[in-house]
């Protein structure tokens, strides 16, 4: 008599169809969830970056900008250490960076269709007040995230 324990191939063959039909609809919502928390992750960065750059200008009691690209911003001291004019919007010689952060791959800052500032670029003075007021926009794969600074008084939303 023979051993009839096991599977038949046409048995392991419909397995495998029901998992690729069940991942096939499943992928479209895994990379849509990703590149959401892609966008979520790189605006909550930006915000907190914003926060730290108002807070150190308090700190040192001088401009703390901010300059946007569409990869990313760079966050640094404008005192006009090392012979750079103060507040002239360039991280020239010896200004501290206090961040050169580049953004995650898939999100963007869309510097042409944000409300934004002067020259995609921002600035806290010392008593942490904002210097060109506007909305940086953040996509990813079709989605977007505003954050707002469209207050004087250097508050941060998101939207």
């Amino acid at each position: 008599m023979r051993n009839k324990s096991g599977f038949t191939l046409m048995e392991l063959m419909v397995v495998i169809a029901i998992l690729a039909i069940i991942s096939a609809l499943g992928l479209p919502s895994f990379i849509n969830w990703r590149n959401e928390a892609k966008l979520r992750d790189a605006v909550s960065l930006l915000r907190g970056d914003m926060e730290m750059a108002k807070l150190r200008a308090v700190r040192e009691n001088d401009f703390v900008a901010i300059l946007f690209n569409a990869n990313g911003y760079t966050v640094f001291v404008d005192d006009g250490a090392g012979g750079g004019g103060r507040g002239n919007w360039s991280p020239a010689g010896t200004e501290l960076v206090l961040q050169n952060r580049q953004m995650p791959a898939g999100v963007t800052i869309d510097v042409a269709d944000s409300d934004m500032f002067a020259n995609d670029r921002t600035r806290f003075n010392g008593r942490g007040r904002i210097g060109n007021q506007g909305v940086v926009t953040l996509n990813a794969a079709g989605s977007q995230r505003e954050l707002d600074m469209d207050n004087r008084f250097g508050r941060i939303t998101i939207n």
